[in-house]
Protein backbone atom coordinates (compact mmCIF):
# COMPACT_ATOMS: atom_id res chain seq x y z
CA UNK A 1 0.00 0.00 0.00
CA UNK A 2 1.31 3.49 -0.76
CA UNK A 3 2.16 5.58 2.31
CA UNK A 4 -0.38 8.21 1.29
CA UNK A 5 -3.20 5.70 0.81
CA UNK A 6 -2.28 3.86 4.02
CA UNK A 7 -2.32 7.10 6.00
CA UNK A 8 -5.75 8.02 4.69
CA UNK A 9 -7.20 4.60 5.50
CA UNK A 10 -5.61 4.56 8.96
CA UNK A 11 -6.86 8.06 9.77
CA UNK A 12 -10.38 7.22 8.69
CA UNK A 13 -10.31 3.99 10.66
CA UNK A 14 -9.05 5.67 13.85
CA UNK A 15 -11.62 8.44 13.53
CA UNK A 16 -14.45 5.98 13.00
CA UNK A 17 -13.32 3.73 15.83
CA UNK A 18 -13.21 6.67 18.26
CA UNK A 19 -16.70 7.85 17.37
CA UNK A 20 -18.63 4.61 16.95
CA UNK A 21 -19.11 1.21 18.58
CA UNK A 22 -17.00 -1.54 17.01
CA UNK A 23 -19.78 -2.94 14.86
CA UNK A 24 -21.77 0.24 14.15
CA UNK A 25 -22.41 0.73 10.46
CA UNK A 26 -20.23 -2.29 9.75
CA UNK A 27 -23.26 -4.37 8.82
CA UNK A 28 -22.20 -7.23 11.08
CA UNK A 29 -24.66 -6.11 13.74
CA UNK A 30 -27.28 -7.64 11.42
CA UNK A 31 -25.75 -11.08 11.85
CA UNK A 32 -26.61 -13.51 14.63
CA UNK A 33 -24.21 -12.60 17.48
CA UNK A 34 -23.17 -16.26 17.58
CA UNK A 35 -21.73 -15.91 14.06
CA UNK A 36 -19.57 -12.95 15.07
CA UNK A 37 -18.45 -14.76 18.20
CA UNK A 38 -17.50 -17.82 16.15
CA UNK A 39 -15.71 -15.64 13.59
CA UNK A 40 -13.59 -14.03 16.31
CA UNK A 41 -12.80 -17.49 17.65
CA UNK A 42 -11.60 -18.43 14.15
CA UNK A 43 -9.43 -15.34 14.35
CA UNK A 44 -8.75 -14.67 10.69
CA UNK A 45 -10.20 -14.63 7.19
CA UNK A 46 -8.25 -15.44 4.02
CA UNK A 47 -9.14 -13.44 0.93
CA UNK A 48 -8.04 -14.61 -2.52
CA UNK A 49 -8.17 -11.48 -4.65
CA UNK A 50 -7.50 -10.26 -8.18
CA UNK A 51 -7.82 -6.57 -7.33
CA UNK A 52 -4.62 -4.54 -6.98
CA UNK A 53 -2.54 -5.32 -3.90
CA UNK A 54 -2.91 -1.76 -2.59
CA UNK A 55 -6.68 -1.85 -2.88
CA UNK A 56 -6.93 -5.26 -1.19
CA UNK A 57 -4.69 -4.08 1.64
CA UNK A 58 -6.72 -0.91 2.10
CA UNK A 59 -9.90 -2.98 2.24
CA UNK A 60 -8.31 -5.36 4.76
CA UNK A 61 -7.14 -2.50 6.98
CA UNK A 62 -10.59 -0.94 7.02
CA UNK A 63 -12.25 -4.26 7.87
CA UNK A 64 -9.84 -4.93 10.74
CA UNK A 65 -10.59 -1.46 12.13
CA UNK A 66 -14.36 -1.91 11.76
CA UNK A 67 -14.46 -5.46 13.12
CA UNK A 68 -11.68 -5.95 15.69
CA UNK A 69 -10.55 -9.47 16.45
CA UNK A 70 -10.44 -10.83 12.89
CA UNK A 71 -7.21 -10.56 10.92
CA UNK A 72 -7.32 -10.49 7.11
CA UNK A 73 -4.82 -12.59 5.15
CA UNK A 74 -4.49 -11.73 1.46
CA UNK A 75 -3.38 -13.85 -1.46
CA UNK A 76 -3.26 -11.65 -4.54
CA UNK A 77 -2.87 -12.91 -8.12
CA UNK A 78 -4.23 -12.33 -11.61
CA UNK A 79 -7.67 -13.87 -12.11
CA UNK A 80 -6.41 -16.76 -14.25
CA UNK A 81 -3.59 -17.61 -11.86
CA UNK A 82 -5.95 -17.32 -8.92
CA UNK A 83 -8.50 -19.64 -10.52
CA UNK A 84 -5.85 -22.25 -11.29
CA UNK A 85 -4.58 -22.19 -7.72
CA UNK A 86 -8.05 -22.34 -6.19
CA UNK A 87 -9.12 -25.25 -8.40
CA UNK A 88 -5.86 -27.15 -7.86
CA UNK A 89 -6.23 -26.80 -4.11
CA UNK A 90 -9.85 -27.95 -4.23
CA UNK A 91 -8.97 -31.02 -6.31
CA UNK A 92 -6.30 -31.88 -3.75
CA UNK A 93 -8.81 -31.50 -0.90
CA UNK A 94 -7.10 -28.34 0.37
CA UNK A 95 -9.30 -25.38 1.24
CA UNK A 96 -7.54 -22.11 2.10
CA UNK A 97 -9.78 -19.35 0.74
CA UNK A 98 -12.66 -18.00 2.81
CA UNK A 99 -13.59 -15.25 0.34
CA UNK A 100 -12.68 -14.97 -3.34
CA UNK A 101 -12.57 -11.96 -5.63
CA UNK A 102 -12.10 -12.34 -9.39
CA UNK A 103 -12.46 -10.40 -12.61
CA UNK A 104 -13.66 -13.58 -14.32
CA UNK A 105 -17.03 -15.01 -13.28
CA UNK A 106 -16.22 -18.35 -14.91
CA UNK A 107 -14.58 -19.41 -11.66
CA UNK A 108 -18.06 -19.24 -10.14
CA UNK A 109 -20.29 -20.31 -13.00
CA UNK A 110 -18.22 -23.31 -14.14
CA UNK A 111 -18.51 -25.03 -10.75
CA UNK A 112 -21.54 -23.57 -8.95
CA UNK A 113 -21.59 -26.34 -6.32
CA UNK A 114 -18.28 -25.04 -4.99
CA UNK A 115 -19.88 -21.79 -3.82
CA UNK A 116 -22.28 -20.80 -1.06
CA UNK A 117 -25.50 -19.07 -2.11
CA UNK A 118 -25.43 -15.41 -1.07
CA UNK A 119 -28.76 -15.19 0.70
CA UNK A 120 -30.08 -12.64 3.16
CA UNK A 121 -29.93 -15.32 5.84
CA UNK A 122 -26.21 -15.84 5.22
CA UNK A 123 -25.18 -12.29 4.25
CA UNK A 124 -27.80 -9.82 5.59
CA UNK A 125 -26.44 -6.81 3.70
CA UNK A 126 -27.06 -8.53 0.36
CA UNK A 127 -30.65 -7.32 0.73
CA UNK A 128 -29.57 -3.82 -0.34
CA UNK A 129 -27.40 -4.95 -3.25
CA UNK A 130 -28.59 -4.08 -6.80
CA UNK A 131 -30.60 -7.09 -7.92
CA UNK A 132 -29.18 -7.06 -11.45
CA UNK A 133 -25.66 -7.43 -10.00
CA UNK A 134 -26.52 -10.36 -7.74
CA UNK A 135 -26.25 -13.86 -9.20
CA UNK A 136 -26.99 -16.25 -6.34
CA UNK A 137 -23.45 -17.63 -5.82
CA UNK A 138 -21.56 -14.44 -6.70
CA UNK A 139 -22.13 -10.72 -7.04
CA UNK A 140 -20.57 -7.97 -9.13
CA UNK A 141 -19.13 -4.98 -7.27
CA UNK A 142 -17.18 -2.70 -9.58
CA UNK A 143 -16.09 -2.00 -13.14
CA UNK A 144 -12.85 -0.50 -14.43
CA UNK A 145 -12.38 0.35 -18.13
CA UNK A 146 -9.07 -0.72 -19.63
CA UNK A 147 -6.60 1.93 -20.75
CA UNK A 148 -3.21 2.71 -22.25
CA UNK A 149 -0.56 3.59 -19.66
CA UNK A 150 2.60 5.37 -20.76
CA UNK A 151 5.80 6.83 -19.30
CA UNK A 152 5.19 10.56 -19.11
CA UNK A 153 8.92 11.32 -18.98
CA UNK A 154 9.43 9.59 -22.31
CA UNK A 155 6.18 10.58 -24.04
CA UNK A 156 4.68 14.08 -23.86
CA UNK A 157 0.97 14.20 -23.08
CA UNK A 158 0.10 15.70 -26.46
CA UNK A 159 2.09 12.97 -28.20
CA UNK A 160 0.65 10.05 -26.22
CA UNK A 161 -1.43 7.41 -28.04
CA UNK A 162 -5.12 8.31 -27.90
CA UNK A 163 -6.69 5.21 -29.49
CA UNK A 164 -5.89 1.52 -29.75
CA UNK A 165 -4.98 2.09 -33.39
CA UNK A 166 -2.29 4.58 -32.38
CA UNK A 167 -0.34 1.72 -30.84
CA UNK A 168 0.49 0.48 -34.32
CA UNK A 169 2.76 3.46 -34.90
CA UNK A 170 6.30 2.22 -35.73
CA UNK A 171 7.74 4.32 -32.89
CA UNK A 172 6.28 1.83 -30.40
CA UNK A 173 7.75 -1.26 -32.06
CA UNK A 174 9.61 -3.30 -29.46
CA UNK A 175 8.95 -0.64 -26.83
CA UNK A 176 5.62 -1.75 -25.40
CA UNK A 177 4.16 -4.42 -23.15
CA UNK A 178 0.87 -6.32 -23.35
CA UNK A 179 -0.74 -8.06 -20.41
CA UNK A 180 -0.65 -11.72 -21.40
CA UNK A 181 -4.15 -12.79 -22.53
CA UNK A 182 -3.28 -16.32 -21.46
CA UNK A 183 -3.13 -15.13 -17.85
CA UNK A 184 -6.71 -13.89 -17.62
CA UNK A 185 -9.93 -13.98 -19.58
CA UNK A 186 -10.15 -10.24 -18.91
CA UNK A 187 -7.27 -9.55 -21.27
CA UNK A 188 -8.30 -12.18 -23.79
CA UNK A 189 -11.61 -10.34 -24.07
CA UNK A 190 -9.70 -7.19 -24.96
CA UNK A 191 -7.94 -9.01 -27.80
CA UNK A 192 -11.32 -10.33 -28.91
CA UNK A 193 -12.75 -6.79 -28.90
CA UNK A 194 -9.86 -5.62 -31.09
CA UNK A 195 -10.49 -8.55 -33.44
CA UNK A 196 -14.21 -7.85 -33.70
CA UNK A 197 -13.70 -4.08 -34.08
CA UNK A 198 -10.72 -3.86 -36.40
CA UNK A 199 -10.42 -7.39 -37.78
CA UNK A 200 -7.60 -9.93 -37.81
CA UNK A 201 -5.29 -7.47 -39.56
CA UNK A 202 -5.12 -5.29 -36.46
CA UNK A 203 -4.15 -8.21 -34.21
CA UNK A 204 -1.50 -9.31 -36.69
CA UNK A 205 -0.07 -5.79 -36.88
CA UNK A 206 -0.05 -5.62 -33.09
CA UNK A 207 1.92 -8.87 -33.06
CA UNK A 208 4.43 -7.28 -35.44
CA UNK A 209 4.96 -4.50 -32.88
CA UNK A 210 6.72 -7.08 -30.69
CA UNK A 211 5.11 -5.99 -27.43
CA UNK A 212 6.47 -8.07 -24.54
CA UNK A 213 3.87 -10.18 -22.67
CA UNK A 214 3.65 -9.51 -18.93
CA UNK A 215 1.66 -11.52 -16.39
CA UNK A 216 -0.42 -8.70 -14.89
CA UNK A 217 -1.32 -5.05 -15.21
CA UNK A 218 0.58 -4.11 -12.05
CA UNK A 219 3.84 -5.63 -13.30
CA UNK A 220 3.44 -3.95 -16.69
CA UNK A 221 2.79 -0.53 -15.21
CA UNK A 222 5.82 -0.90 -12.94
CA UNK A 223 8.04 -1.64 -15.94
CA UNK A 224 6.72 1.38 -17.82
CA UNK A 225 7.17 3.64 -14.79
CA UNK A 226 10.76 2.45 -14.53
CA UNK A 227 11.38 3.48 -18.12
CA UNK A 228 11.96 -0.03 -19.44
CA UNK A 229 9.09 0.39 -21.93
CA UNK A 230 7.09 3.29 -23.34
CA UNK A 231 3.57 1.86 -23.01
CA UNK A 232 1.61 -1.05 -21.58
CA UNK A 233 -1.83 -2.27 -22.66
CA UNK A 234 -4.52 -2.77 -21.45
CA UNK A 235 -4.38 -2.35 -17.64
CA UNK A 236 -6.98 -0.56 -15.52
CA UNK A 237 -6.56 2.57 -13.43
CA UNK A 238 -6.34 0.43 -10.30
CA UNK A 239 -2.94 -0.71 -11.58
CA UNK A 240 -1.81 2.85 -12.28
CA UNK A 241 -3.05 4.72 -9.21
CA UNK A 242 -0.63 3.34 -6.56
CA UNK A 243 2.40 4.43 -8.59
CA UNK A 244 0.81 7.78 -9.44
CA UNK A 245 0.36 8.36 -5.69
CA UNK A 246 4.10 7.80 -5.32
CA UNK A 247 4.86 10.36 -8.00
CA UNK A 248 5.80 7.90 -10.73
CA UNK A 249 6.09 9.32 -14.27
CA UNK A 250 2.92 7.81 -15.63
CA UNK A 251 0.17 9.01 -17.92
CA UNK A 252 -2.93 7.18 -19.04
CA UNK A 253 -5.55 7.39 -21.76
CA UNK A 254 -8.99 5.81 -22.13
CA UNK A 255 -9.25 5.02 -25.88
CA UNK A 256 -13.03 4.71 -25.58
CA UNK A 257 -13.13 8.49 -24.99
CA UNK A 258 -11.35 9.15 -28.29
CA UNK A 259 -12.96 6.57 -30.57
CA UNK A 260 -16.14 4.59 -31.15
CA UNK A 261 -14.67 1.47 -29.51
CA UNK A 262 -16.77 0.72 -26.41
CA UNK A 263 -15.17 0.74 -22.95
CA UNK A 264 -14.29 -2.74 -21.79
CA UNK A 265 -12.64 -3.94 -18.62
CA UNK A 266 -12.73 -6.04 -15.49
CA UNK A 267 -15.93 -6.29 -13.54
CA UNK A 268 -14.86 -7.56 -10.18
CA UNK A 269 -17.01 -10.16 -8.49
CA UNK A 270 -17.05 -11.82 -5.06
CA UNK A 271 -18.10 -15.18 -3.71
CA UNK A 272 -17.85 -17.47 -0.69
CA UNK A 273 -16.36 -20.96 -1.18
CA UNK A 274 -18.66 -23.72 0.06
CA UNK A 275 -15.70 -25.25 1.91
CA UNK A 276 -13.35 -22.95 3.80
CA UNK A 277 -11.33 -22.99 7.02
CA UNK A 278 -13.02 -19.90 8.48
CA UNK A 279 -16.62 -19.94 7.24
CA UNK A 280 -17.96 -17.61 9.92
CA UNK A 281 -15.21 -15.06 9.37
CA UNK A 282 -15.95 -15.28 5.64
CA UNK A 283 -19.59 -14.42 6.29
CA UNK A 284 -18.63 -11.50 8.51
CA UNK A 285 -16.17 -10.12 5.95
CA UNK A 286 -18.67 -10.38 3.09
CA UNK A 287 -21.44 -8.84 5.20
CA UNK A 288 -19.17 -5.87 5.94
CA UNK A 289 -17.92 -5.64 2.34
CA UNK A 290 -21.42 -4.95 1.00
CA UNK A 291 -21.95 -1.84 3.11
CA UNK A 292 -21.62 1.66 1.61
CA UNK A 293 -18.76 2.35 4.02
CA UNK A 294 -16.75 -0.58 2.69
CA UNK A 295 -17.60 0.12 -0.93
CA UNK A 296 -16.23 3.66 -0.63
CA UNK A 297 -12.87 2.06 -0.04
CA UNK A 298 -13.40 -0.75 -2.54
CA UNK A 299 -13.78 1.72 -5.40
CA UNK A 300 -10.54 3.42 -4.36
CA UNK A 301 -8.83 2.03 -7.45
CA UNK A 302 -11.02 4.38 -9.50
CA UNK A 303 -13.39 1.55 -10.32
CA UNK A 304 -17.04 2.51 -10.72
CA UNK A 305 -19.17 1.05 -7.94
CA UNK A 306 -22.41 -0.72 -8.83
CA UNK A 307 -23.74 0.28 -5.40
CA UNK A 308 -22.51 3.88 -5.02
CA UNK A 309 -23.49 5.18 -8.45
CA UNK A 310 -24.02 8.76 -7.16
CA UNK A 311 -21.18 8.92 -4.62
CA UNK A 312 -18.71 11.66 -5.61
CA UNK A 313 -15.76 9.62 -4.35
CA UNK A 314 -16.36 6.89 -6.94
CA UNK A 315 -16.52 7.28 -10.71
CA UNK A 316 -19.96 6.82 -12.21
CA UNK A 317 -20.48 3.64 -14.21
CA UNK A 318 -19.46 4.20 -17.84
CA UNK A 319 -22.12 4.19 -20.53
CA UNK A 320 -21.84 1.24 -22.85
CA UNK A 321 -19.38 -0.56 -20.55
CA UNK A 322 -18.71 -4.18 -21.52
CA UNK A 323 -17.61 -6.61 -18.85
CA UNK A 324 -14.40 -8.38 -19.85
CA UNK A 325 -15.49 -11.66 -18.33
CA UNK A 326 -17.41 -12.95 -21.34
CA UNK A 327 -16.81 -16.61 -22.23
CA UNK A 328 -14.80 -17.12 -25.40
CA UNK A 329 -15.08 -20.34 -27.40
CA UNK A 330 -11.98 -22.53 -27.51
CA UNK A 331 -11.56 -22.19 -31.27
CA UNK A 332 -11.78 -18.38 -31.08
CA UNK A 333 -9.30 -18.33 -28.20
CA UNK A 334 -6.86 -20.46 -30.20
CA UNK A 335 -7.26 -18.16 -33.20
CA UNK A 336 -6.65 -15.00 -31.18
CA UNK A 337 -3.57 -16.36 -29.51
CA UNK A 338 -2.23 -17.62 -32.83
CA UNK A 339 -2.72 -14.18 -34.40
CA UNK A 340 -0.70 -12.71 -31.53
CA UNK A 341 1.93 -15.41 -31.80
CA UNK A 342 1.12 -16.75 -28.33
CA UNK A 343 0.57 -20.50 -28.13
Amino acid sequence: MTKRFAAIVTALAISAAAALPATAKSGVELLDPAVLKAARAEGSVTVYGAQSQDLLQATAAAFEAAVPGIKVNILRAASGTLANRFMSEAEAGVFEADVLNSANVLIFTNRPAMWRPLTVETIPTVAAWPSDQLHNIYLNSSQGPQLIAYNSNLIAKDKAPKTWEDLLDPKYKGKGMIVDPRASNTYLNWVNLMYETYGATYVEKLRAQNFVPVEGGTQGVQQVAAGAYLVVIPPSFAHVQPLLDQGAPLGYVYPSENSSVPPLGPQHSWGLPAKSPHPNAGRVFMTWLLTPEAQRINCGGNSASVLLTDYEGCPSPVKGFISADQPIAADRKAKLLALLGLQ
